[in-house]
C-alpha cells in the first residue's frame, strides 16, 4: 500500500510540474496586442521618417510603411518606394526618353538602391528592439516594392527587396557585441 501511495503522489507531482510548465509557456507566449499595436506604429513612423530624410525627392515613399504582427514569425512591414522619376510622356508631350535620361535614372536607381538597403539595415538595428513583444527567435522583416518604370531602357531592377533578421541579432547588436557589418553580413536580404 506504501507503495502505491508513494507512486500516486510521485506520479502527481509529475502532472504539477508538467502542468505549470505548460502554464508558463503560454504566458511566455502571450503578447499584448495593443500594446504590439503602437510598437508597430512606431517604427512605421521611424522607417517613414528614414526614408524621407535619406532619400530626398517628390513621391518617394508611394505608401506609408504598414506593420503587422504574424504569431510565431514575428514583425512583418511593407512600403512601396519610387528611387527614380521619368518626366511623364502625356498627350501634350509624346516625345520618347532619350538615351541619357534612361542612364541617369538607371544611375540614380541603383544609388538610391543602395543608399535605401544601407540606412533599413541601420534603422532595423538601431530601432528594432523598440517591437518588445518579439521573442528572440522572431524575426523583423521589411518587404520593400520598388516603383519600377516599365521604360528604364533594357537594364533590370528589382521589384522586392526583403530584409529579415531575427530578434537574438538585434539585441547583440544593441549590445555591441555585433559591428554594423557583421550585422548586416548576417541579415537576410534577398531582391528580386
Amino acid at each position: 500500500m506504501k507503495l502505491v501511495t508513494m507512486l500516486f503522489r510521485s506520479i502527481l507531482l509529475q502532472v504539477c510540474v508538467l502542468s505549470a510548465c505548460a502554464v508558463l509557456q503560454a504566458q511566455a507566449d502571450m503578447v499584448d496586442y495593443p500594446t504590439m499595436k503602437k510598437d508597430l506604429a512606431v517604427f512605421e513612423g521611424v522607417v517613414d521618417t528614414t526614408i524621407r530624410q535619406n532619400l530626398p525627392g517628390n513621391f518617394t515613399l508611394l505608401s506609408s510603411t504598414k506593420g503587422t504582427y504574424l504569431p510565431e514569425f514575428g514583425a512583418l512591414f511593407s512600403l512601396e518606394v519610387n528611387l527614380t522619376q521619368l518626366r511623364a510622356i502625356t498627350p501634350f508631350d509624346q516625345r520618347p526618353y532619350t538615351q541619357k535620361e534612361l542612364d541617369e535614372a538607371s544611375s540614380l536607381m541603383v544609388k538610391r538602391l543602395a543608399t535605401l538597403k544601407e540606412v533599413l539595415v541601420k534603422v532595423t538595428g538601431e530601432y528594432g528592439a523598440s517591437l518588445q513583444q518579439l521573442r528572440a527567435d522572431q524575426n523583423l522583416v521589411i518587404v520593400m516594392h520598388i516603383f519600377n518604370p516599365a521604360s528604364t531602357g533594357n537594364k533590370s531592377f528589382p521589384s522586392q527587396v526583403i530584409l529579415k533578421v531575427k530578434r537574438s541579432l538585434i539585441n547583440q547588436y544593441r549590445e555591441n557585441r555585433l559591428s554594423l557589418g557583421d550585422f548586416t553580413r548576417q541579415m537576410e536580404i534577398v531582391q528580386f
